[in-house]
């Protein structure tokens, strides 16, 4: 059987979820840094705080998967997955180092990241869901939405201090957000119009709903929003926007991986 049909269980699932919120915080934010770093157009106080940040986040993560429970399906990886982990938060203390000294470091984050995006593909492969592929894509989503917006939002800051940053590091995450965003939305159709089960009927029914209106179509716009304020001399405006896009994508990534354990179709 792939969903948690048994109350128990299902609450024996929360620590899962709880890990997935860490693990796709701390490596989208790694990839999307990494890669802008390649690209150019941030300050190294920037990629300092934000490796101080992914450090935190995969402490947090490595203490999470030290606690989880067993007896769920996603046990059945659980020696690939914890060794990907403990790889993951070497590699993340090896990238704070690195940003520390002001070594070449990029690469490091892409690396991590990476690390940490196969570490929630062997979570869901495992089970929990009817689907284990749609359940990789759309943890590997959320890792892309939750790492742009957040690294977005927190580069907002650093305008306010460095006025003469060129905006278009801040663009390409928020057009990364909405591209990531759009996908999301494109894996919750392809999932409700595939797999039966309860995700929209029933008291579930309105909760899948909201996950995918306020956690994914909302931040969309949010995010277009926050493009078009980025062409004004400030852009505070479009930094307050990203608090508003991070809130509902930090909300809508816990109610997709709850929904998915909790009903078997992974939104």
């Amino acid at each position: 059987m792939h969903r948690l049909s048994s109350p128990a269980v299902a609450i024996a699932a929360l620590p899962y979820v709880n890990w997935i919120f860490w693990a796709a915080l701390a490596a989208g934010s790694l990839l999307v840094v990494g890669v802008t770093e390649l690209m150019g157009g941030t300050t190294r106080g920037y990629r300092l705080f934000m490796a101080g940040m992914v450090a935190v986040c995969a402490a947090v993560l490595l203490a999470s998967e030290l606690n989880l429970p067993s007896g769920v399906p996603a046990a059945r990886t659980a020696d690939v997955r914890r060794t990907l982990v403990w790889l993951f938060a070497g590699t993340t203390l090896v990238y704070l180092v690195a940003s520390i000294a002001n070594w070449p470091r990029a690469g490091l984050a892409v690396l991590a990241g990476l690390i940490g995006l196969a570490a929630m593909v062997s979570l869901a492969v495992a089970g929990g869901s009817a689907s284990g592929g749609l359940f990789a894509i759309q943890l590997v989503l959320a890792a892309a939405a939750l790492g742009s917006v957040a690294a977005s939002m927190l580069l907002g800051h650093w305008y306010l201090v460095t006025p003469s940053l060129s905006p278009r590091p801040l663009r390409r995450m928020v057009w990364w957000l909405v591209g990531t965003l759009a996908a999301q939305a494109l894996a919750f159709g392809v999932a409700v119009a595939t797999i039966p089960g309860e995700a929209l009927s029933g008291p579930m029914g309105w909760l899948t709903w909201l996950r995918l209106g306020a956690g994914t179509l909302l931040p969309i716009g949010i995010g277009l929003l926050a493009i078009l304020a980025s062409r004004a001399a400030s852009l505070q405006a479009s930094t307050g926007l990203l608090y508003i896009g991070l809130a509902l994508v930090m909300a809508g990534s816990i109610a997709g991986a709850s929904i998915t354990y909790l009903t078997g179709v992974p939104v």
